[in-house]
């Protein structure tokens, strides 16, 4: 089977970017993540919006990636399928998330274009892209980050 890009993918083009956010008026990236888990695979992450001011900031946003990302790695694979949690390196450090749409495409959001395609061979991703991981749902379960904190 091909792999093909997700029909799912298009919905979330162009919503603005906005540090928190957790809708459709705006989204960061693990608010794009989180929508997209809830809308297409029913799937309800934590919301974390209140553990960081910036998410612009990796030096508040790498301490809650290390913290939290048995949430995200589930079983890492080399060989990703539409959904999984793209992981990937912003100044060396694994603090930006995206999802695999398929046809090597992450939808992601950036800050001056908001939640866009990219093909994971653009200059702005290629070599950047830590791993892909299948977020499982009982993995999501918010008792996740209890047995962790």
């Amino acid at each position: 089977m091909a792999d093909e890009l997700a029909e799912w993918a298009g919905l979330y083009i162009g919503i603005p970017f906005k540090s928190g956010g957790r809708d459709k008026s705006g989204l960061d990236c693990y608010g794009l993540v989180r929508l997209v888990y809830i809308e297409q695979f029913d799937t309800n992450l934590p919301d974390l919006h209140d553990l960081y001011k910036n998410a612009l900031d990796t030096s508040e946003t790498a301490p809650l990636y290390k913290k939290y990302a048995p949430l995200l790695r589930g079983d890492k694979t080399a060989c990703p399928k539409p959904g999984d949690a793209a992981v990937i390196l912003e100044r060396g450090l694994p603090t930006h998330l995206g999802i695999y749409a398929g046809s090597g495409y992450i939808l992601h959001v950036t800050r001056h274009f908001g939640t866009i395609l990219q093909r994971v061979t653009n200059p702005n991703l290629k070599g950047r892209v830590e791993g892909y991981y299948a977020v499982k749902a009982s993995d999501a379960n918010p008792s996740v980050f209890r047995k962790i904190q």
